[in-house]
């Protein structure tokens, strides 16, 4: 089992401008939203708590749902920004919508930029074992049902990283993300994969 706790998150303005719905190019960007946007980043990396847990278990060890088909090992991983930012974000909506929006933009990209930074460590651990690693897939992704979090969560204590989930099968902080990375041996194809979220 793996935790991580240290993270280098290089937050993009451009990205988060995009996810609050500016589309023009950024030579337009009026300066107030520019200094918002600036000033929302500020306080997300103050607030964002980044982690990760995974692990590689043996195929046998999986529940031979298909998605795992062709794997010989299967890393599970389980990420997540912590609860802080999202309990900024919940008591500002109703006060200054904009702020809430930006900082929520920043969560997601914080969490995308942790599972980025997983993964580099899982495609690390494959070429180790002379395997190598499919795309990650994520529960509730077309074929792979989201109560699949159960299976996940069996075998990854979210608790040590503060990730429980909920009767309905969310994650606890909502801005968590948790995947599978299927291990082949080089020449396999990797059925059951899916294009990187």
């Amino acid at each position: 089992m793996e935790k991580r706790t240290s993270f280098n998150l290089v937050l993009e303005e451009r990205n988060i401008l995009t996810r609050i719905g500016f589309k023009g190019p950024s030579k337009n960007v009026k300066p107030a939203l520019k200094g918002a946007v600036e000033t929302g980043k500020r306080e997300a990396l103050t607030l964002v708590e980044p982690a990760a847990l995974w692990t590689v278990i043996d195929y046998e060890e999986t529940n031979k749902h298909p998605i795992f088909a062709g794997a010989s090992r299967v890393a599970l991983c389980l990420c997540t920004i912590g609860p802080r930012l999202e309990e900024v974000i919940a008591g500002t909506m109703e006060t200054d919508v904009l702020r809430g929006l930006i900082l929520d933009a920043y969560g997601s990209q914080a969490v995308a930029e942790i599972s980025r930074q997983v993964i580099q460590d899982i495609e690390e651990r494959a070429r180790r074992m002379g395997l190598s690693a499919g795309k990650r897939f994520a529960p509730g992704y077309k074929s792979w049902p989201v109560e699949e979090q159960a299976f996940l969560f069996g075998h990854l204590p979210g608790h040590l990283i503060g990730v429980r989930l909920t009767d309905s099968f969310m994650m606890v902080p909502r801005k968590s993300y948790s995947f599978r990375v299927n291990f082949q041996a080089p020449a396999c194809a990797a059925p059951g994969s899916a294009p990187s979220a």
